[in-house]
């Protein structure tokens, strides 16, 4: 019975890879492809959390197989990569994880760094990726969050506010991403959104102070909130998104990346 059982799972999760493929066959941008891949493509958020060694089973997750060969720390500091150039890579990691929310910084980064729409050796511009991300999963907060960091920063306010304003409706109640729903919320002069995601984040146990002294420095701190104290213990966070998205991303906080080098990643 528990092997007849075994095998109808396996049918069922082979039939659901099935499903997937067929569904994300259907998926294509104008001018950024399809997202159909021989790889994938996995959602980040399903993996990211989990141990990259299956316990029982003990094979490697996906997101370890992808990140071990091309994902690996110096490529994700735009240094050296293990398989190919550092856009190929990068690319390979965003054809198999559309919505890896550290990669999508690194390939916005390494945009940036070399001053290309499309840079060297990536399949797409970087607004394609984040146009992938976002049509794999339009609810991803963090995605659309980090897009909304890149548009900001291209002069792009008026789409920027656009997926503020969509991110907003997906970002539950995580105190990480509401927090930093404020912080970039600030960015854009959404100030109204981040007194209201300052005041849900931080009831929720948020310590970090950067949105707190950024509203208090426009006099705009709720009254109704109390002041957490500076230093105060928070959970753990990894890398910086927009100004060391290549350190350590172990935590399985989720927050995504501002403008401003205060915010932080998965």
């Amino acid at each position: 019975m528990q092997g007849r059982s075994r095998t109808a799972r396996q049918w069922l999760m082979a039939m659901a890879g099935v499903m997937l493929m067929a569904h994300s066959s259907a998926q294509t941008l104008a001018g950024c492809g399809s997202l159909a891949n021989n790889y994938g493509p996995h959602d980040y958020r399903d993996w990211k959390d989990l141990p990259p060694i299956d316990p029982v089973s003990k094979e490697m997750s996906p997101l370890q197989l992808v990140e071990g060969a091309h994902f690996i720390d110096t490529c994700e500091a735009l240094y050296r990569c293990k398989r190919g150039s550092i856009g190929s890579d990068l690319d390979y990691t965003l054809r198999a994880f559309p919505n890896h929310h550290r990669a999508l910084v690194a390939m916005m980064r390494y945009g940036e760094l070399t001053k290309k729409a499309q840079p060297p050796e990536a399949r797409y511009t970087v607004d394609c990726y984040f146009r992938r991300a976002l049509v794999w999963r339009p609810e991803d907060a963090i995605a659309r969050l980090l897009y909304t960091t890149y548009l900001n920063e291209n002069k792009r306010t008026a789409d920027a506010r656009v997926q503020l304003q969509e991110a907003a409706k997906h970002v539950g109640d995580n105190a990480f991403t509401i927090y930093n729903l404020g912080m970039v919320a600030l960015d854009l002069n959404e100030v109204d959104m981040a007194v209201d995601a300052a005041r849900r984040s931080y009831a929720a146990g948020m310590r970090h102070p950067a949105l707190r002294q950024r509203l208090q420095a426009m006099n705009r701190w709720p009254a109704d909130v109390d002041v957490p104290a500076d230093g105060a213990s928070a959970p753990a966070t990894s890398s910086s998104a927009s100004a060391s998205a290549s350190a350590s991303a172990s935590s399985s906080a989720s927050a995504p990346a501002s403008a401003s080098a205060t915010t932080k990643l998965p």
